[in-house]
């Protein structure tokens, strides 16, 4: 199983689908046992085949449907649940990216007072921020290594993790 996470799909707002347009353009590309969770444009699924390719084809598949224009990141399942997410202090996200570079900072990495990147390496981040309710993962991912980012709250992955067993 894998997870997909769509950039700034939000369920039922301008410029995204709705649950179902989203499922169902999974499974006209051949994805099966598809879980949409939450709002967010996190969706768990099952493919025999390359999974950031699927996912890749559901967003070009949505654009006519809803404008939809961003990027997609793929990680398998498994591979969430080793990330020992339970063990973070509150505030944490977990911010996801395509790099093939090692991380250019040494961890843990303070660009400024409101964030701590707490692990990373060449596609994902553990941020911590430090400001209630506001998410830097993204913007400091971006900035700093010139590539496109999503993140989701620990909390989102952790239920995510708790649903699917």
């Amino acid at each position: 199983m894998h997870v997909a996470f769509f950039r700034n799909l939000n369920l039922g707002q301008p410029r995204s689908p709705s649950r179902a347009q989203l499922v169902d353009a999974f499974e006209a590309e051949g994805a099966t046992g598809v879980l949409s969770h939450q709002v967010n444009g996190t969706v768990a699924f099952v493919t025999a085949g390359d999974a950031q390719r699927l996912a890749s084809a559901v967003a070009k598949r949505l654009t006519p449907v809803c404008a939809y224009d961003d990027v997609v990141l793929v990680r398998p399942l498994d591979w969430l649940s080793s990330l020992g997410l339970d063990a973070l202090p509150d505030g944490c996200e977990l911010t996801l990216f395509d790099g093939s570079l090692p991380f250019p900072e040494t961890v843990p990495w303070s660009p400024g007072p409101e964030v701590t990147v707490l692990a990373a390496d060449g596609g994902h981040a553990i941020v911590q921020n430090h400001v209630e309710r506001r998410s830097q993962g993204t913007r400091v991912i971006e900035s700093l290594l010139s590539v496109r980012a999503t993140s989701r709250g620990v909390g989102t992955v952790q239920r995510l993790l708790a649903r699917l067993g």
